[in-house]
């Protein structure tokens, strides 16, 4: 402890005259008040010490704002391993011993310095080619004569339905020729209107096409036609062959109660369980008139209810005029045949009851 004089009762104080007393002696004790000013000088000397919670973060590091913050070694290598170890990949690089170039490579994922060229010069902050007198590209070694031919030695020629045409020493043009119903125009390639006659089936009137198959010599009439005979059918936008023998209707499985849609004509809808079809009314939903739809109850015991909306006609053996909003049957493993007479008229007959 500093040994000090101090201003008390009675006059100075000295510890060191105070470590001299035996033991026991009144004035050997130290008075609480005696410690102030060794008290004060260490609670000086620990405010200007930095605490634990003055370390710098990495962001204090990559931005240097902060000036009451330490940097400790740990934080300076978090600092060089942000944004890929670029820092420290830099403060790796061996001393080239010559000015290089700084880049990145993205296969090591580390700083690279990139050697310059001889053929590549350099001065304050601009870097560039060399210039070589007399040098021209004929004089480099992987220089390939055939590679370089000259123009007027080409020619652009028009082919079929084109016109046009020329060397490539100067600008050259082509066209596309017009005629037997096809106009050409500046940015258009398009049909004209033709008229259908002898040996022309088809004709075009203001973007409508029209086609006569009387007018086609090759089209011969036949008292039949056989299964394995095709027709072409859109698919999607797709063009599909489909045999005549090949055109059925198609299944859906194990369907549930529901309201006739677009998708249910022309198909064999299979039930496995009770369940109730209505039909639609046609200002909801407009399903074509003449199309089928085969009902299977595929069930030893359940039945289908077909039933008419409100303001449909069901017309049947138990409806013969039609009854609207109507309900019949198809029995346990029964099938019946469903379709459209009218806009709101349908017809049930098959396996049904009432």
């Amino acid at each position: 402890m500093t040994d000090y004089a101090r201003a008390g009762t009675g006059g100075a104080t000295h510890f060191t005259d105070k470590d001299g007393k035996s033991t026991g002696d009144p004035l050997k004790l130290i008075v609480g008040s005696q410690f102030d000013d060794e008290f004060n000088a260490a609670l000086t000397a620990i405010n200007s010490k930095y605490d634990a919670t003055d370390i710098a973060s990495t962001a204090q590091i990559q931005t240097p704002t902060a000036d009451d913050v330490i940097v400790s070694p740990k934080k300076l290598q978090e600092y060089a391993d942000d944004n890929g170890g670029m820092v420290g990949d830099i403060q790796a690089l061996a001393d080239p011993g010559a000015d290089t170039l700084l880049g990145w490579d993205d296969s090591a994922g580390a700083a690279i310095a990139y050697t310059i060229h001889a053929d590549i010069t350099h001065a304050g902050t601009e870097i560039g080619p060399v210039l070589w007198t007399g040098a021209h590209h004929d004089g480099f070694s992987d220089f390939v004569a055939d590679e370089h031919v000259a123009h007027s030695g080409v020619s652009v020629v028009a082919g079929a339905g084109m016109t046009g045409g020329g060397t490539i020493d100067s600008t050259v043009t082509l066209n596309v020729i017009g005629n037997n119903g096809v106009t050409v125009a500046a940015d258009v390639l398009g049909l004209t209107d033709v008229t259908k006659g002898a040996g022309q089936p088809l004709s075009l009137l203001s973007g409508t096409w029209d086609f006569d198959i009387t007018a086609l010599s090759a089209a011969t009439a036949s008292a039949s036609l056989a299964g394995t005979e095709s027709i072409i059918l859109d698919e999607g936008g797709t063009n599909k062959k489909v045999a005549l023998q090949d055109l059925g209707m198609r299944v859906q499985l194990a369907q549930a109660t529901q309201t006739v849609a677009a998708a249910d004509m022309n198909t064999i809808m299979e039930f496995t369980a009770t369940a109730t079809l209505t039909l639609p009314l046609n200002s909801g939903t407009a399903l074509p008139i003449g199309v089928p739809i085969v009902l299977n109850m595929k069930h030893a015991t359940q039945e289908l209810t077909v039933t008419a909306a409100a303001s449909v006609t069901l017309v049947s053996l138990f409806h013969p005029g039609g009854t609207a909003a109507a309900s019949d049957t198809v029995n346990a493993g029964g099938t019946a045949l469903l379709y459209k007479t009218a806009a709101d008229v349908w017809c049930l007959s098959g396996d049904i009851s009432t």
